[in-house]
């Protein structure tokens, strides 16, 4: 039998015996188990998302998977990967047989459709952009996500079909995030991690720590467990565990973690102090109207909204202070078929005609 199959036939037996009322006996073996690999996690929170589509069991509480995970972080550092372990020590047959169907069941369908290698991360090669000293970068990721970073700033982008995950290596970086639902977007900063809600923010690394300045928008602030877990938990869950939160903030506000998620500032923030790092003008050549407004948006809590395709394409060059966007607003009022719509929480540029 190979580690794969295995595997996955003790993550269905122990989540039958976990149903099963078990003994403080049975509850150390189970958590001497899944402590064993980041594997043995894995494969039994896809087990029980699974079992919860089979007609044959109850349906699980997804709530049930955050309790698991929870526990198991609070348990012992988890051991390497692949290491051998003894199986479960099986009960008597007579005890086993009526179940060992929903066994084999939840074993065959998991690997004939490779739902367990699902929750492992696949092993990617992160691409790195950095700044050199004495210079900003601006730099347009693949997902339209428009990134500066500080001089000496270092990131690590690394996106697959499921999620945009950014690392945060050195230096502070400002994002105005690219729309993207099907694959949500994270800033990684030593253990913290800055989930965006559509947005644009600053993040500054700390050490271990992070400040995290909102220009507009919403992000959730999280301390990471072990990257497996938190995977996991993000796989079947949607979000990280909800234990881990540190604190959801919204535009116009900033706040200062330490490396173990302790919040040691929140306030409300101060803009011009907030993006002082960032080039004190605008300059664009043949630029995209579209693109200019979002270089703008990383100054501004009141975000400009170009809401008409061909105005947004429509290429202008010039020179802008970066902290005065109402000139660039004015300028683009000043356009023949262009309208200018003021809110209380952003600046609409519409178009009375087709261009």
């Amino acid at each position: 039998m190979n580690d794969t199959r295995r595997i996955a036939e003790e993550a269905a037996s122990w989540y039958l015996d976990m149903r099963d009322e078990p003994d403080a006996t049975a509850r150390d073996r189970f958590m001497a188990w899944l402590r064993h690999s980041p594997r043995h996690i894995a494969e039994y929170l896809a087990i029980a998302r699974l079992h919860g589509d089979m007609h044959a069991a109850a349906a699980l509480d997804e709530t049930l998977a955050a309790d698991l995970l929870a526990a198991a972080m609070a348990e012992s550092r988890v051991v390497p990967l692949f290491a051998e372990h003894p199986r479960p020590q099986a009960k008597p047959a007579a005890v086993r047989r009526p179940r060992l169907r929903y066994v084999a069941a939840a074993a065959s369908l998991l690997l004939a459709v490779g739902m367990a290698w699902a929750w492992v991360p696949a092993a990617t090669t992160p691409v790195r952009y950095a700044a050199d000293t004495g210079e900003v970068r601006m730099v347009k990721l693949p997902d339209d996500t428009l990134l500066h970073l500080s001089p000496g700033g270092i990131v690590d982008v690394d996106f697959d079909s499921h999620a945009r995950r950014i690392v945060l290596m050195a230096g502070k970086a400002s994002f105005d995030v690219g729309h993207d639902p099907l694959r949500p977007l994270s800033v990684e900063v030593g253990r913290q991690r800055i989930e965006d809600i559509g947005t644009v923010f600053d993040v500054d690394r700390d050490g271990d720590g992070a400040r995290v300045a909102v220009i507009s928008g919403k992000v959730s602030v999280w301390r990471m467990s072990s990257a497996w877990i938190d995977s996991g938990a993000r796989r079947l869950l949607g979000h990280a565990t909800e234990g881990n939160r540190v604190a959801d903030i919204a535009g116009g506000e900033s706040l200062h973690v330490d490396g173990d998620g302790h919040v040691l500032d929140r306030s409300v923030l101060d803009t011009s102090a907030a993006t002082a790092w960032l080039p004190d003008d605008i300059r664009f050549h043949d630029t995209p109207i579209g693109v200019v407004a979002r270089r703008f948006n990383a100054y501004t809590t009141r975000p400009l909204s170009i809401e008409d395709a061909a105005l947004s394409e429509k290429r202008i060059s010039g020179v802008f202070h970066a902290h005065d966007p109402e000139a660039f607003v004015s300028y683009l009022g000043s356009l023949s078929g262009v309208r200018v719509q003021r809110e209380p929480d952003r600046i609409r540029i519409q178009s009375t005609r087709t261009l």
